[in-house]
């Protein structure tokens, strides 16, 4: 049977966010395809349909009409439901057209009451599916042999991963339960150099549009790998796990593997103290890179399918939970902008990994909003899509006829928008001090893109 959304409220790792239904109680027995964590006010574009999603609402509109927008959006993109952690963004209550349009919609609308790490939730629900599927799989097939096989490889990912998300999300948990659990899966981790690294697949659409920062990080999206988007397969994902952790004992390098999301999967290496790291990982990349489909499906002078980052390496568990979180945003930006590296470290991103350094310093985001606030303004009013059209302008170059043809805009159009860009900011595209102003302000509203 399939878990609908009233059976995903009475979990516990749900009920312990307290967990009100504040709109369309009457849809709680609808089916959960999926549940993904989302910061985006245009979410629908990336969503297939039966999913529940999470938010802190940091990246949500402030008007009515815009709030009906992106529920209307939700309600097109077929969702399950929408739950929305009080704290961040709201106090108290979610805002009444919000909640409005949620029921007229006939989408269910939750509101947390109490802050809970969405990475837990994202864990015990696609748990629960994937055992189903598994389940429904062994009742229909008749290959008993080789599903059980299948079933156990997962056992021992599911097994890595629950490990690899409790050293991330639990800042302040004694190592002692993880460093026991990690020994008996066969990964030593006192005395060892532990190097963390993230494998994130390239998506499949168009890389987001850029949007307004948040006036507050979310704990969640700083200490979890929850995926803000959902293009890629998840079953791929488990695929590039199982193969990292194939190619890791081969080289009979000690790890912990698993897939984090659905576009990332998660190795925590255990080398000897006086190993070569990089050696390590360039080994990892190569492999990867020749295992299909990634390797089989890629054509000439298309990206790559995956980009690896790490973290900084660490002597203990206390810091590679640290190291996880970096690996992950490194990951994220080099997928967007590779430069043919095997892997990627914090420092190989040069000037966005300045600004990943900075992303929590208020000055950083005042800066941003000087800069492009009146555009992105003037985007959410009348529905255009100018910042990305300076975007396009500036990472061609400056080159006006370049970047028209990459955003596939006839030149006299894209001429004009630019210069509407100008009239808007009050600024000249021609001064170079202006554009590496408005480069670096886009950077920070998305590192990663």
């Amino acid at each position: 049977m399939p878990l609908t959304l009233r059976e995903v409220l009475g979990l516990d790792v749900v009920r312990r966010g307290e967990p009100h239904v504040v709109a369309a109680a009457h849809r709680l027995d609808t089916p959960v395809r999926w549940v993904h964590a989302i910061e985006l006010a245009d979410a629908g574009r990336l969503l297939r349909g039966g999913e529940l999603v999470l938010s802190t609402g940091i990246a949500l509109p402030d008007s009515a009409a815009a709030l009906e927008a992106y529920v209307a959006e939700l309600a097109g993109a077929g969702v399950t439901g929408l739950a929305i952690e009080l704290g961040r963004r709201y106090t108290g209550a979610l805002p009444a057209a919000l909640v409005a349009a949620a029921q007229e919609r006939g989408i269910p609308l939750i509101a947390f009451g109490r802050e809970v790490p969405f990475v837990e939730i994202t864990e015990a629900v696609h748990a629960r599916i994937i055992d189903a599927l598994l389940i429904e799989r062994a009742a229909t097939t008749l290959a008993l042999g080789r599903l059980l096989t299948r079933q156990a490889e997962s056992l021992e990912r599911q097994a890595h991963r629950t490990l690899i998300s409790a050293i991330i999300g639990q800042a302040d948990a004694d190592p002692a339960e993880a460093e026991a659990r990690a020994r008996a899966m066969g990964v030593p981790v006192t005395g060892r150099q532990l190097v963390a690294a993230v494998v994130r697949l390239r998506e499949a659409g168009p890389p987001g549009a850029v949007s307004a920062p948040p006036a507050q990080s979310s704990p969640a999206a700083s200490t979890t790998l929850s995926a803000t988007t959902s293009p890629a397969s998840f079953a791929t994902v488990l695929d590039v796990a199982e193969a990292a952790a194939a190619i890791c004992r081969d080289a009979r390098v000690p790890a912990l593997v698993g897939a984090l999301d659905d576009l990332r999967a998660g190795a925590l290496l255990s080398l000897p103290a006086d190993a070569d790291a990089g050696e390590a990982l360039t080994a990892l990349a190569a492999r990867l890179a020749a295992w299909p489909p990634s390797g089989a499906a890629r054509r000439s002078g298309e990206p790559a399918a995956f980009a690896i980052g790490t973290g900084p390496p660490a002597t203990a568990l206390r810091g590679v939970r640290q190291a996880f979180l970096e690996a992950r945003e490194v990951a994220d930006v080099a997928i967007r902008h590779p430069s043919g590296r095997p892997y990627y470290r914090l420092s190989d991103l040069r000037l966005r990994g300045l600004l990943h350094m900075l992303r929590e310093d208020p000055r950083l985001r005042e800066f941003a909003e000087r800069e492009l606030g009146p555009l992105l303004a003037h985007d959410a009013a009348h529905g255009t899509s100018l910042a990305a059209d300076l975007a396009a302008y500036l990472e061609s170059g400056g080159n006006k006829a370049l970047a028209a043809a990459r955003a596939h805009v006839a030149r006299p159009t894209f001429y004009q928008r630019l210069r509407q860009v100008e009239r808007i900011l009050g600024v000249s595209l021609a001064e170079p001090e202006s554009r590496a102003c408005l480069h670096v302000a886009l950077l920070a509203l998305r590192p990663g893109g």
